[in-house]
């Protein structure tokens, strides 16, 4: 999205974090090696033996540099089912899927890409930073921002990321959230924690398709009263407010 919007004119800047060091080792490499980046993936080997190699990599990332955790992600994201760094590869380990392992890997199309995000190297910040230190960090920016926060999901995060969050995380995430003085949006999936949190923003609940499990799921936004949307929601598909489970009785 937010490249998208710098692509497009919409906005000058972005800055992008993930605390995830495998993922922002593909952000920093994109951004500032990326001759050596697209060479290769023009001469990789798609097949299990890199799969392989990728896989080792990714699991022993403390024993190799930021350009080799780089090419391991991006192999590992390219190739396995729905992109999922920690799932299996497309057609399976001995390749008698539908699809293959090379389905999401067109090469021409991928170095086209990277090229055109490095040629916005300096309007793109990259960090490493805790979800709560860069909020913090971003609030205190002088410039007009709009803030968009895409945390780790309440729900099966344990199939979906390396780093993910626990409870005592939502709520944090929250306080710091409700300290931001610049325009902000909130995506999460449907829980009723997340419900309870938010209850004072009045959440929205819309569904989406999920592409991680090629499903239809409620999805959440939140966003402040500072915020004009209804527009925007009402292109969603069947968007409603939604009121906490543990909320009902008193609201009656």
């Amino acid at each position: 999205m937010a490249l998208h919007l710098l692509m497009k004119g919409i906005v000058s800047e972005i800055h992008l974090n993930d605390f995830d060091h495998s993922i922002y080792s593909i952000w920093h490499t994109i951004l500032n090696n990326t001759d050596a980046f697209c060479e290769w993936i023009s001469h990789v080997n798609v097949n299990m033996e890199t799969w392989n190699w990728a896989k080792n990599v990714h699991s022993n990332i403390a024993d190799f540099d930021l350009f080799e955790i780089a090419k391991a992600t991006f192999f590992l994201n390219r190739t396995n089912v729905s992109g999922i760094i920690m799932g299996g590869p497309i057609g399976g380990p001995n390749q008698t899927g539908k699809f293959k392992i090379d389905a999401r890997f067109n090469k021409t199309d991928l170095i086209k890409r990277i090229y055109a995000i490095a040629g916005y190297r300096r309007n793109i910040h990259i960090y490493e930073m805790d979800g709560e230190q860069f909020l913090k960090k971003m609030n205190r920016k002088r410039a007009q921002m709009f803030i968009y926060i895409d945390p780790p999901y309440v729900n099966k995060v344990a199939d979906l990321y390396m780093n993910f969050f626990k409870k005592e995380d939502h709520v944090r995430l929250c306080s710091q959230v409700n300290k931001l003085k610049k325009h902000w949006l909130v995506s999460y999936d449907s829980s009723d924690l997340i419900f309870d949190l938010y209850r004072k923003y009045n959440p929205i609940s819309y569904t989406l398709s999920q592409c991680t499990s090629n499903r239809m799921g409620d999805e959440v936004i939140i966003f402040p009263p500072s915020i004009s949307i209804s527009h925007s929601i009402s292109l969603l598909k069947a968007p409603v407010s939604v009121i906490p489970k543990s909320n009902i009785a008193s609201e009656k």
